[in-house]
């Protein structure tokens, strides 16, 4: 009973630091989140996109 706890505690820890690669919580993940105004100023700064969709769709 002890081992389980001890071990879920392991699992947890990995699962939400910040600072492992592979964690559910990754703060660099979340650095590196764009916003749905960065992807349209993106869009058209590659000119996906003209100047009136732009301006509406801001």
């Amino acid at each position: 009973m002890m081992f389980g706890l001890i071990l879920l505690a392991i699992v947890a820890y990995y699962m939400f630091n910040s600072s492992h690669s592979g964690g559910l919580c990754c703060r660099s993940h979340q650095a590196n989140a764009h916003t749905s105004l960065d992807i349209l100023d993106e869009r058209y700064a590659r000119g996906e996109i003209n100047r009136e969709e732009y301006l509406y769709q801001r």
